[in-house]
């Protein structure tokens, strides 16, 4: 009789990962799914910790070199990752080389690998010889602590152990501070950077003061409140006009309409913003709302790229008067929509009759609205009104329901 030939564990893996993801999970009880979600996330942890105890192996026995490869390069290739994910990896294998009971923790399940990461990197950055003493501890800590007190144990302690060291890396850190604020060819800006502890900290507390708590009926996700938390800042700044002049002229934005456009009339040129280049009607119509008001009288083709001649260029004017802002802060304290607390310093002053459509800059026919719910009016298609003292807001066809 032939003996049946021995079946490798990534094999039996092989088969148990099939029957999971083939099981049918429609009908499965909320309790049983919430107890599948926790299973999974410790098997995929325990795995990816095991993952890296042989990306380790091959590391350090070069067998990369094979290929006339790095381990990143032959990462990318076989396993198809991107150059992040294998640099991560081997930088991880790397770090856990100097905390191994940190690794044996995560393998086992016993701690997240996030926590165990942290050790590993701790014991990386001051040396395993430090962190021996107290190697222990850590790998206790990590598997009983939240990530949170977590990072602020290993961080405590990269102090402690090494504070000359936890200084020169402050400073590479600021060294490193960079930010990109990058137009994508769909209109969308993308930013990106690094900031040090102390730089970070100041952003990130700077708009958590702005993120509004959602009151009900707030769709918005915490990304997005963070986001308009980002701009409010923006325009808060801007609106100060505590700044350098260029061309002598604060810094703002600028956009250049026709009043045909304005007025939303179809197959007239697109508004230009300064700076990114043609917007939609709606939105210019928006900014013009309450903006700083110059009329020009031009003859020639108003075609894009035409030659066009001024004739004349009137002052610069506040669409809303100092007065009537002053009556419309009194009235409105605010932003209008209900539910928004949104103070007046963040608002501006809408049109409800737009002023391009022969509507009169007076209090009867202002509200204030706060930048997200002026975008809903104009871009959204809401309406608001004012009745007794009270704002009335109408939703847009689409959003009502019976």
């Amino acid at each position: 009789m032939q003996a049946a030939a021995a079946v490798s564990p990534l094999e039996e893996l092989e088969d148990v990962v099939d029957a999971v993801v083939a099981e049918p999970i429609d009908r499965l009880p909320d309790a049983a799914l919430s107890d599948d979600v926790v299973a999974l996330n410790r098997a995929v942890e325990r795995l990816e910790a095991e993952l890296i105890r042989r990306v380790q192996a091959f590391h350090q026995r070069r067998v990369a070199a094979t290929w006339r490869l790095s381990t990143v390069g032959w990462l990318r290739s076989a396993c198809r990752m991107s150059v992040r994910g294998a640099a991560h990896r081997v930088h991880l294998a790397d770090a856990f080389a100097a905390a191994p009971a940190a690794l044996v923790s995560a393998r086992a399940g016993r701690s997240p690998l996030c926590n165990a990461s942290m050790v590993a990197r701790l014991a990386a950055d001051v040396g395993a010889e430090a962190v021996a003493p107290i190697q222990e501890v850590l790998v206790d800590a990590a598997e009983r602590f939240e990530p949170g007190p977590m990072r602020r144990l290993t961080e405590e302690s990269r102090l402690l152990l090494d504070p000359d060291g936890s200084l020169a890396a402050a400073d590479r850190a600021y060294e490193r501070r960079w930010f990109a604020c990058d137009e994508t060819y769909g209109g969308v800006f993308v930013l990106r950077g690094e900031l040090d502890a102390e730089g970070g900290t100041l952003v990130k507390t700077a708009i958590e003061a702005l993120v509004a708590v959602p009151r009900p009926g707030d769709e918005r996700t915490a990304s997005q409140r963070r986001a308009d938390a980002l701009t409010d800042m923006a325009s808060q700044q801007l609106h100060r006009g505590e700044h350098k002049s260029v061309s002598g002229e604060r810094p703002h934005l600028t956009v250049t309409a026709s009043l045909d456009a304005l007025r939303d009339q179809a197959g007239t040129p697109l508004p230009e913003l300064k700076g990114f280049g043609p917007v939609h009607r709606q939105i210019a119509r928006r900014i013009a709302c309450d903006v700083v008001r110059r009329d020009v009288t031009i003859a020639g083709d108003t075609a894009p790229g035409a030659d066009v001649v001024p004739l004349s260029v009137g002052r610069s004017r506040r669409t809303i008067p100092a007065h009537i802002r002053e009556a419309l802060r009194l009235r409105d304290n605010g932003c209008r929509f209900p539910g928004c607390d949104r103070g007046h310093e963040w608002c501006d002053a809408h049109h409800r009759v737009h002023w391009a459509d022969g509507g009169k800059t007076e209090l009867s026919n202002l509200v204030s609205l706060c930048r997200r719910h002026h975008h809903a009016i104009h871009e959204e298609g809401w309406s608001i009104s004012i009745s007794d003292g009270a704002a009335v807001i109408t939703p847009p066809p689409e959003r009502v329901t019976g």
